[in-house]
């Protein structure tokens, strides 16, 4: 999704009429197609897109009309037609566009004349986002996929399902889109369609986003304030088109990578407003294209047409995806008060007077605005806006949707398509419904037969999640990928299932049974979870027995401490006997910035040791495991006997900057730009127990966008125990430490090389984690290696503690090679003094539950 918000713009709709029309190709005078040239009617919204091979179709009512053809770098070509009763053929060939260089006064500095058109275009960005006020329209959208490598291993499966390297996917849908100023939106989806299973609407959902806007999904537009910091930009001449002047903008970016574009956008003079443009970017190693063309509309240019295509490969995978889009405006609502006839000087050579006061009522007065004081204007003019129209007197609602899917949308037949498809379709596409056809009739002679919910053998291997209907769903753990190893109970295998069930959209109801045998000890033991809730608030109950790591937040998991102690000798998990059961509610979004966990637990707790016949695969009678007893600078034995324990752990969470959009009447939260706190209390109650004491802790983080896809992530994290009259090391702070050089999953704030237990502590402590993520440093200047999606990132670990005044980890960090392996290099301080260098290596993937 976060690839599509990039390019599915403000306004993306399209419109659709019966009748007649004009149907034909467009071509070069060579002859060659024009895939996905726009045609509108002159005069009105309406128009559409040729398909992949230069065919067109606009139904049109009796009547005389101009047509407007138009592809980026070819000239715009104007048809009379008189439509009666029949379709209208329609051929048309398009000239290449020349470019005219024209002389321009560029001064002693001699800046590209480039620079002084996009400070103007950059001063009027916000404002023709605001021209309009609302509008009704409809949108026809198709979406094309074109597998060109699957996996061997699962092509048989796919092909089952329609998906085959070379046969395209197809997708369509029609929509009637409602939007005002600023942040309202409904969809109704009239129509769907898909050639692989259409028994449930699929819509595409408009994340609506604008060039106009300072970035797009954290990739900045080059009509951004802050643009000149990522682009330069170079003139490449200008022609006329539909009694403009058009100027070409070459965008050429300082470092090309995530986050930026590259192309060419096309500006209108006076108006410094969109014509078109044709630019691409690129995300995780994938080639992303986008083109999108304006037309006149009401005095206002506005996006009439789109295509964007993605391709590269991932996992195994690669193949092409096509988005088109294609526009009709209706009860467009332009404001009166934002006028185009007005004049933006460039700040370099300005002669305009300095203006103040309210934007509309300047626009009356004089025509003249400075670049600089013009934004300045125009932001008073937005806050003004916005505070006569809030939605539900809420500052925090970033946007209002509501998306309803009409009763038939998926039951429209092919002569309904016919009739209503504004682009035709390829032979490709032909096909791909033709063959989705017949494996429908395959599915259909098959119904008695088990369905994909009922077991089969390769399960076993592979687990599942079956679907039981009525919301209830059924989900089982391979047994081959629940095998773990330690030196404590040697081989041990879970049984990990899940029955879950959903209701009124939000609501949840969830029983986790675990089994889990040691073969080490012998004996079987396990769990068993209870869990109900809904967005707002749960509700968890626990009991069972298990070995559980002395640092309940788990810092060494099984996967990677498996690899340690078979193939490496080392013993890194320290585990003790649990019996317990366990209380937890969450309540969250209380006034839209509270939310707090509390939980009460009883536990008996068993000191475990390592069972004698553990041993490491290669050189067992050389090599021996470190004890399952944990040694701490701060506690010279840590056994303990066995005993009780009543804890009590509640912690509040805190989020003043948070925002949230509504869709069909829901929130849904987005990631806060702002710091968050969370405060918590943890106590040890003696009344019922063996252990008394109190911890009070605080922790305040932050992720902070710096720029194209670098980010400051931060945690600071300090407290003490208030009270320590009974503890024993399992009450102790712990802190996330890692000894092992393999790294499983994304583990920002856990130290690189810190030992497990040994500066726990019954005191206090501080400790901070610090992430910088970049994608221009080091090796990412390197273009070919930028563009694969490679990000590098600095890292600081800190902990000050009793035993351990300044302990410091500096790491350099590359990520996402292969977009899946990341190698680190860790430098281990004791204070000013250096210790020793580390290298880890890992993933950031991390399979199943």
């Amino acid at each position: 999704m976060r690839i599509a918000i990039i390019f599915l713009f403000l306004f993306s709709v399209s419109g659709l009429t019966n009748g007649k029309g004009i149907r034909g190709k467009i071509t070069t005078v060579t002859g060659e197609a024009l895939p996905y040239a726009g045609l509108s009617v002159k005069g009105s919204s309406n128009g559409t897109m040729a398909n992949a091979d230069g065919v067109y179709e606009l139904t049109l009512e009796p009547g005389s009309y101009e047509i407007s053809f138009q592809y980026l770098g070819f000239k715009t070509l104007v048809r009379s037609v008189v439509i009666n009763n029949s379709f209208v053929e329609l051929n048309v060939q398009l000239e290449e566009q020349a470019l005219t260089l024209k002389e321009a006064s560029v001064g002693s500095s001699k800046e590209d004349p480039a620079y002084t058109i996009m400070r103007r275009a950059i001063a009027k960005a916000r404002f023709h986002q605001l021209q309009v006020r609302g509008y009704t329209a409809r949108v026809y959208s198709r979406s094309t996929g074109l597998p060109t490598k699957i996996p061997t291993l699962i092509a048989r499966r796919l092909k089952k399902e329609g998906i085959q390297e070379g046969k395209a996917i197809l997708n369509e849908s029609v929509a009637e889109i409602k939007y005002s100023r600023p942040n309202n939106y409904s969809q109704r989806i009239i129509s769907t369609r898909n050639s692989l299973d259409n028994s449930i609407p699929s819509p595409n959902e408009y994340i609506l986003a604008s060039l106009y806007s300072p970035e797009i999904a954290g990739t900045i537009s080059p009509l951004s304030p802050k643009a000149f910091g990522y682009y330069r930009y170079e003139y490449q001449g200008y022609f006329e088109d539909r009694g403009v002047v058009v100027n070409k903008i070459k965008v050429i970016p300082k470092a090309y990578g995530e986050g930026v574009f590259k192309g060419s956008l096309f500006i209108i003079e006076d108006r410094w407003a969109i014509h078109s443009y044709d630019l691409q970017t690129t995300t995780s190693g994938l080639n992303i294209s986008a083109k999108q063309s304006f037309s006149p509309i009401d005095n206002v240019w506005l996006p009439v047409n789109q295509q964007f295509k993605l391709d590269g490969g991932y996992l195994g995978f690669a193949g092409e995806f096509r988005y088109l889009v294609s526009v009709t405006y209706s009860k467009l609502n332009i404001d009166p008060g934002l006028r185009e006839d007005i004049v933006i000087e460039d700040h370099k050579k300005e002669t305009a007077p300095k203006a103040s006061g309210k934007l509309d009522k300047l626009i009356e007065q004089q025509k003249e605005f400075s670049t600089k004081n013009f934004r300045k204007l125009t932001k008073q003019y937005e806050k003004e806006q916005r505070k006569e129209q809030k939605i539900a007197g809420n500052k925090r609602v970033v946007r209002q949707d509501s998306i309803i899917i009409d009763t038939l949308a998926n039951k429209r037949d092919t002569t309904y398509w016919e009739n209503l498809r504004p682009i035709p379709l390829t032979s490709s596409e032909v096909s791909s419904y033709s063959l989705q056809d017949s494996i429908k009739v395959v599915k259909d002679a098959e119904k008695t037969k088990p369905d994909s919910t009922h077991f089969k053998l390769r399960h076993l291997a592979t687990g599942n999640t079956y679907a039981l209907g009525n919301g209830n769903s059924f989900y089982f753990k391979s047994p081959l990928w629940a095998i773990s190893y330690n030196a404590v109970e040697g081989n041990a295998l879970n049984i990990i299932t899940e029955w879950k069930k959903t209701w009124d959209k939000t609501k949840h109801f969830g029983l986790r049974p675990l089994a889990r045998y040691s073969f080490g000890r012998k004996r079987l033991y396990g769990n068993i979870e209870a869990n109900v809730g809904n967005t707002n608030w749960d509700f968890t109950l626990s009991g069972g027995e298990m070995a559980s790591q002395i640092n309940r937040n788990n810092p060494i998991l099984p996967f990677p401490n498996s690899i340690a102690g078979r193939f490496f000798s080392r013993s890194l998990m320290k585990l003790y006997q649990q019996r317990y059961v366990r209380a937890e509610y969450s309540l969250r979004n209380i006034g839209d910035i509270f939310g707090f966990d509390v939980s009460l637990e009883y536990e008996k707790r068993k000191e475990l040791f390592n069972e004698p016949s553990s041993r490491p695969i290669f050189l067992w009678d050389k090599y021996h495991y470190t004890p399952n007893r944990p040694l701490n600078n701060e506690l010279s034995d840590t056994g303990f006997p066995e005993h009780n324990a009543i804890l009590f752990d509640f912690t509040a969470h805190i989020r003043p900057w948070r925002r949230y959009l509504i869709r069909n009447g829901e929130k849904r939260y987005l990631r806060s730009k702002g710091p968050s706190l969370a405060i918590n209390y943890k106590s040890g109650l003696p009344f019922a127990g063996d252990v008394d004491y109190s911890l009070l802790q605080a922790t305040i983080r932050q992720n902070l966008n710096i720029g194209p896809r670098s980010n400051l992530d931060y945690s600071i994290n300090g407290g003490g125990f208030l009270s320590t009259k009974k503890m024993y090391f399992n009450d102790y702070r712990h802190f996330m430490g890692n000894e092992f050089f393999f790294l499983w999953g994304d583990t920002p704030y856990q130290f690189k090389m810190l030992p497990y237990y040994e500066y726990s502590t019954a005191e206090w402590f501080v400790q901070g984690h610090a992430i910088w993520s970049l994608q221009h440093f080091l090796l990412t200047r390197i273009e070919p290696l930028r563009v694969t999606g490679l990000s590098e990132n600095l890292q600081v670990h800190y902990l000050k503690a009793p035993t351990m005044r300044n302990y410091t980890e500096l790491v350099y960090g590359v990520a996402n090679i292969y977009r899946v392996v990341k190698v680190e290099v860790v430098g281990q301080f004791h204070g000013a003094e250096f210790q020793r260098m580390g290298l880890r290596i890992g993933t950031i993937l991390k399979f199943g539950r």
